[in-house]
């Protein structure tokens, strides 16, 4: 009996893990995930905020065939090293280091939102860690990324996201493409924000 009661505790505990890991998915794809990365290579020279929005397919189906998903950022450096902190549905923390003329490494942690019926957190909370290279020059920019998501003490899984983007002084716009292994397709999205106070000029 003692074994069929450890069984089940330990059933129990994988169950909460995968239902963890599935929420988190849901989570990410459609907003918690930085869908949106808005950065081009060089690094902020002083204070930076940026306004804007994602457009994307709606991955729950329902009325809207199309998600609108604001963003907000704001972005303090030194030209080498910056500092960011951005809110598309999920908020995300991450830093920026130039390692040469174009060439950046960016990365970040992403908390979901505390909304509705799945802010029950009581299995883990679901988080994003995201990473990758920022490559640019001349007003354009290219940044492979990979995000690792999952639940702080639980089951973790990978996503792969691309951004192609064109900026200015005042502005910038991005196509993005997120998947992850076992997802049928590709996530497109649209976006485009205006950047206000230092932001670095197209070289």
């Amino acid at each position: 009996r003692a074994k069929g009661v450890a069984t089940l505790k330990v059933l129990g505990k994988e169950v909460k893990a995968v239902r963890a890991l599935a929420l988190a998915l849901a989570l990410v794809l459609p907003g918690c995930l930085p869908v949106a990365m808005l950065r081009p290579p060089e690094p902020a020279r002083g204070a930076e905020f940026s306004l804007g929005a994602t457009l994307m397919p709606n991955p729950f189906g329902g009325q809207s065939p199309v998600l609108l998903l604001p963003y907000l950022a704001h972005a303090e450096g030194d030209g080498t090293l910056e500092y960011n902190l951005s809110l598309q549905w999920g908020l995300r923390g991450g830093v920026k280091v130039g390692l040469a003329p174009g060439v950046a490494l960016d990365a970040g942690l992403t908390l979901p939102p505390a909304l509705g019926e799945v802010a029950d957190w009581s299995w883990g909370v679901p988080v994003v860690l995201d990473g990758g290279v920022i490559l640019g020059g001349g007003g354009y920019y290219l940044s492979p990324r990979l995000h690792l998501l999952g639940v702080l003490g639980g089951e973790w899984g990978l996503a792969y996201q691309l951004s192609a983007g064109v900026y200015g002084g005042g502005w910038v716009a991005e196509v993005g493409a997120l998947g992850a292994p076992g997802m049928s397709g590709v996530l497109f999205s649209l976006s485009a924000a205006w950047r206000f106070g230092t932001a670095p000029e197209a070289p």
